[in-house]
């Protein structure tokens, strides 16, 4: 297990019904709403949270995650999920996430690059503003490298459809919430697909705002035999919102 210092944050949490997917283990889009709302917590705790950028005009971003994971925990498994601000990277403030089970063995491993956004401009600022208050611990790192950029866009498309939308997809910033995209992308998989596959690895790229309303196309690529990548385009401007890389 993780330090317990003012630069971790451990939750533990429980693997319910409602995070559970066909598989009876955790869905990946449960677990990225986990890393959401422990990273949201820990940031509240030690002062640069939603609220507080918020009074200075700024907002958080997520830009890109990366995450491998060793195994899924089933449905009533109890777990501890741990997270600690991990340095920076040029413009993007770095936090790390580990997934313990209940033997307390790390089965999941996950790190984010968050950007500091300007409400007003929508152009980021470099978080070494609020570097003080961040309780880094850049020597312990969760995975073997930061989220990458994704390629890999031009393979022929294999599977596509199209989606609005909606009011419950749309977070407090009044943008589609980050998890949706993943979601959406391993949505686009057929089903016998989806049971067969073990996800070893997931990159998020979060390229775009999308908004209510937005009427989108999610195409998915075969890369190679254990790689396929998701576009999720916003289809009156073909703008790519997020690019989903998935290793099986």
């Amino acid at each position: 297990m993780l330090p317990n210092t003012k630069e971790f944050l451990h939750k533990k949490l429980l693997v319910g019904s409602s995070y559970i997917d066909l598989t009876g283990k955790l869905s990946v889009h449960s677990l990225f709403s986990f890393f959401q709302e422990v990273a949201w917590e820990h940031a509240t705790l030690n002062g640069f949270g939603f609220e507080h950028l918020k009074e200075k005009g700024f907002f958080w971003a997520l830009s890109r995650v990366y995450v491998e994971i060793e195994a899924l925990p089933k449905w009533t498994e109890p777990i501890t999920l741990s997270t600690w601000p991990s340095g920076t990277e040029g413009p993007f403030a770095l936090r790390d996430f580990s997934l313990f089970n209940d033997a307390g063995e790390k089965i999941i491993g996950a790190t984010s690059s968050w950007l500091i956004v300007d409400y007003e401009t929508r152009r980021p600022r470099r978080p070494d503003a609020f570097k003080e208050r961040m309780p880094i611990c850049d020597t312990i790192r969760a995975t073997k490298c930061n989220a990458q950029k994704i390629s890999g866009t031009t393979h022929e498309t294999i599977y596509s459809y199209q989606i609005t939308s909606r009011i419950s997809d749309i977070d407090v910033n009044g943008h589609i919430n980050n998890t949706r995209y993943v979601e959406w992308a391993i949505n686009s998989f057929p089903l016998e697909f989806y049971q067969e596959a073990a996800i070893k690895e997931i990159t998020i790229n979060f390229l775009s705002e999308g908004f209510c309303g937005d009427n989108l196309r999610v195409d998915s690529r075969k890369v190679d035999d254990r790689s396929y990548v998701s576009s999720i385009i916003r289809e009156l401007d073909s703008k790519v919102l997020a690019l989903v890389e998935i290793h099986i």
